[in-house]
């Protein structure tokens, strides 16, 4: 899902950065262009000061030269008076070439002399050097006005040497000071219109501009974004409207021609991703992927039904945190998590672990552990795969003990003939000694007696022990014939005679109660005889030579038969109880139990069509029931 996208900031928006370049770059031209037409005017305005006072000066200078020359220097006295009244002069003063002031507008500063050195319009020419020129201008301040100085040299001439002497090459001085501030103000109101026509224009410029990034760049760039977002929120059939022609038009055709690129390509991917996790669904093994932290990346259906959580809960969580049918976490197990191995060592894993299920069967898991690496070789994830192996290990059992009845069946035959060999030349050595005994004459009565009955035990040993030989062949030996009618009792008493020596030593009591109304189990007589003598040893170890009594049962039920072998042994606890029937349980010590009586006798009750059931009570004693079906007769078959 996409993240909602934060608006940018104005300051980094296209058509503010392309607006305050473009707007810099003008500032950058217009005010240095500025300052020099600001320089240029004041350059201007004071040439035309300079042109104005030079002529006023060269005016006022002819006329007191004339003046002078007509002996009466006082005449233009009042004149310089009354020029300094005029808008815009402040000042005006006549010096003469001791630096006296002689004449001036204010009579307060007649009389006064100038000090060459203080003076500013003075030490432009004497402390330079320089001769001075004809006329000069500057700009000073003065009593904190900001006035125009004109200073023109009246010149010694031959006409002039009736008052001054030949040697004097300057006369006098004449000031003029011109007041600026008229000036300063319509200099400074043409500056500031200049500086607002421009604001004005750069303000069109600026919106002109701006309108048109809008509309060429800002515009376009916007359809562009708009469209990829909704491309990078899954909407995959978005694409940008390309204009006519130009460079955004190619920027939309080349996005809509990725964007073709990506949707098939995704699609290529959602269809190879539906048919792994087909493949990964279609088996029973559980699958789960995990990060380096063991979070569920991925899982396959086995794994979800066996979780007890929905896909999108189980995501995210560490393997050890989704709840689980299947068995405990192997971390605290003694052979450790194989999927912690694969982190730590790089290499495939595996451990087993068993739990017992809420029908109270044990389940055996194998869980394997496989790492998967990335572009560059490093352990990025990690299969692990648990496989409910219980029946194989059930298959296993039972083909251990198939074999070892097998191997038990060999030997069983092998002992049976070399035992029935010597039994039969004893057979046969009796019978001859009774044929020589009935032909022997003269014997005593009595002698012969005593001799036929040694004979007749010695004929009745050995074909007990015969028929012993002949009860353990049918047992440990499966049958290879087809099923046949069994008598269920004479099965059972086999089965007795057999183990008779292990019940005799162990001090147990045998109580026999079959029923007489029992009908012939169309089955295979040699596995119900397994069947019977394994309960029958789960018996006597149970009483554990204390002595007891085993009690066994036989009855018709409906249309059945059922067999009760019932001890008065230890008995059973509840915990293990229904847990008897699983491959290589076992509570006996080590080495006198493997844990597969049981299992097998409730696989072959369970192949017969029957069912096999356990009651006990601990230190009181066990019933085992055994129920088998009725099968119709196929002698005549």
């Amino acid at each position: 899902m996409q993240e909602p996208q934060s608006p940018v900031p104005l300051r980094h928006r296209l058509t503010v950065r392309l607006t305050g370049g473009v707007l810099f770059a003008l500032l950058l031209i217009g005010v240095p262009f500025l300052l020099m037409f600001h320089k240029l005017q004041r350059q201007r305005q004071l040439e035309r000061l300079t042109e104005a006072t030079e002529g006023l000066s060269r005016v006022l200078v002819d006329g007191l030269r004339s003046a002078m020359l007509a002996g009466r220097p006082h005449v233009l006295d009042q004149t310089i008076r009354n020029l300094a009244q005029q808008e815009g002069i402040e000042r005006v003063i006549l010096l003469d070439h001791a630096g006296r002031v002689r004449v001036a507008s204010d009579p307060a500063d007649e009389g006064r002399v100038i000090n060459r050195d203080r003076e500013t319009t003075c030490r432009v020419c004497h402390q330079a050097g320089r001769a001075s020129a004809g006329s000069r201008t500057t700009v000073t301040w003065d009593d904190g006005r900001r006035v125009f100085r004109a200073m023109s040299v009246i010149r010694n001439a031959p006409q002039c040497y009736g008052c001054h002497a030949a040697t004097s090459s300057v006369n006098g001085i004449l000031l003029m000071d011109l007041a600026l501030r008229g000036a300063d103000r319509r200099f400074f109101a043409d500056i500031g219109g200049t500086v607002a026509l421009g604001a004005v224009m750069l303000l069109l410029t600026v919106a002109v501009l701006v309108l048109l990034l809008d509309r060429t760049v800002h515009g376009p760039l916007r359809a562009v974004v708009s469209t990829s977002q909704r491309i990078v929120g899954g909407d995959l059939d978005a694409r940008v409207e390309a204009g006519s022609s130009g460079e955004f038009a190619v920027l939309a055709s080349q996005l809509n021609r990725m964007t073709d690129h990506l949707a098939l390509s995704l699609r290529t991917v959602e269809t190879q991703r539906r048919e792994l996790q087909a493949i990964l669904d279609a088996t029973d093994d559980e699958i789960v992927v995990l990060d380096r932290d063991r979070r569920v990346v991925a899982a396959n259906r086995a794994y979800q039904a066996r979780s007890e959580r929905p896909q999108l809960e189980t995501l995210g969580h560490f393997c050890r945190e989704v709840p689980a049918s299947h068995g405990p976490c192997l971390e605290n197990e003694p052979g450790g998590c194989p999927v912690r191995k694969v982190f730590e060592t790089g290499q495939h894993h595996w451990g087993v672990t068993s739990y017992v299920d809420p029908g109270g069967k044990e389940r055996v898991i194998e869980i394997h552990g496989s790492p998967l690496r990335g572009p560059d070789g490093a352990i990025t994830h990690a299969v692990e795969v648990r496989r409910d192996i219980s029946e194989r290990r059930q298959m296993e059992a039972t083909l251990a003990h198939s074999e070892r009845l097998v191997s038990l069946g060999l030997l069983a035959s092998g002992l049976s003939h070399e035992i029935n060999n010597p039994l039969g030349a004893i057979a046969a050595s009796v019978e001859a000694l009774r044929r020589r005994l009935a032909a022997e004459p003269g014997l005593p009565p009595q002698t012969a007696g005593e001799l036929e009955r040694v004979l007749g035990r010695i004929a009745g040993g050995a074909e007990r022990c015969r028929q012993i030989t002949h009860r353990l062949l049918k047992v440990a030996r499966p049958s290879l014939a087809a099923r046949t009618l069994v008598d269920v009792n004479r099965v059972m008493e086999d089965v007795l005679l057999i183990l008779a020596h292990q019940i005799k030593h162990a001090g147990v009591r045998t109580r026999l109660e079959l029923g007489a109304g029992l009908s012939p189990r169309w089955t295979d007589e040699s596995r119900l005889g397994q069947v019977f003598m394994n309960l029958v040893l789960n018996a006597l170890q149970a009483m554990d030579g204390g002595g007891g009594e085993l009690r066994i049962v036989t009855a018709a039920e409906g249309k059945g038969a059922r067999i009760d072998i019932v001890d008065t042994g230890c008995g059973i606890a509840p915990e293990h109880l229904k847990r008897i029937y699983e491959p290589f349980f076992t509570t006996k010590p080590v080495g006198q139990g493997t844990g597969l009586g049981l299992f097998i006798t409730h696989q072959i009750v369970t192949e017969m069509g029957g069912a096999i059931e356990a009651r006990s009570e601990v230190g009181l004693g066990t019933t085992m029931t055994v129920r088998l079906p009725r099968e119709e007769s196929r002698a005549g078959s």
